[in-house]
């Protein structure tokens, strides 16, 4: 039977090979454009380094603030400011882990002496964000609570910021400038595909040793988005709980 259904679509080619070409490359295209579009949207949701944890992830990308004296469906969007992180998700207990880090990346220039400096994306990200995402050091680690609540003008950088800085990776403690203010390497870690959009940069840096911080409107809007990591999918609906309750005593 197969045999016989070849014989016919190459009998049928043969007749009218435009008319076939048309329809077969017709076919394959679409069969093509439907595959880029599973693959895109899978790629937005499934786990994958640094970004592991994404089925247990709740993230806060942007929020929304309205005042009385606006008028009715008046209302401002935008990321959270620093004062709605802590108030809200730097006191949660019931998660595994908590982050806030730069809604998105921003572009720096980095420098070392005696080199021509180039432009590389950098994150404002806590001390969080390394328990949150799964990240493959390589050399030295990631800064510490006590470095982000001090402000220390450290950083983590991929691979191949480091070799264009140093020409190496082995450069933990090193000195280098983000847009003429040094920073020390204390950790390297493997490049991050620009997909793992909540976890790509080129660097990372305390954001509290960055404007980021301090970038607040309407008291409670910032630059900053976050991410809460349950310890499982059954403790989600206690974790909305929680979060519930310190948002509405914010």
């Amino acid at each position: 039977m197969k045999t016989n259904y070849i014989k016919l679509a190459w009998a049928s080619i043969r007749q009218q090979p435009v008319v076939s070409t048309v329809s077969i490359a017709g076919t394959a295209l679409a069969i093509f454009l439907i595959m880029i579009m599973v693959m895109m949207t899978e790629i937005k949701t499934a786990p994958f380094a640094p970004e592991s944890n994404r089925d247990r992830w709740l993230v806060q990308k942007f929020a929304s603030i309205a005042h009385k004296d606006w008028g009715e469906g008046n209302t401002s969007n935008g990321a959270l400011g620093f004062n709605t992180i802590k108030a809200v998700f730097y006191e949660m207990k019931t998660p595994e882990a908590v982050t806030a880090m730069d809604a998105w990346p921003m572009v720096a220039s980095l420098s070392v002496p005696g080199q021509p400096a180039f432009g590389a994306e950098y994150r404002g990200v806590d001390n969080g964000f390394w328990d949150v995402m799964d990240f493959t050091f390589i050399n030295g680690k990631p800064f510490t609570k006590a470095d982000f609540d001090s402000a220390i003008p450290l950083a983590v950088i991929n691979e191949s910021t480091a070799r264009k800085l140093f020409s190496s990776t082995d450069v933990e403690g090193r000195e280098f400038s983000i847009n003429h203010v040094p920073y020390k390497v204390c950790g390297v870690v493997k490049d991050v595909s620009n997909l793992a959009n909540l976890s790509y940069a080129e660097l990372w840096v305390p954001f509290t040793s960055t404007n980021s911080a301090n970038r607040t409107w309407c008291t409670y809007m910032g630059g900053l988005s976050a991410i809460i990591l349950p310890k499982s999918v059954d403790d989600i609906p206690a974790v909305r709980e929680e979060y519930k309750q310190l948002f509405d005593k914010l």
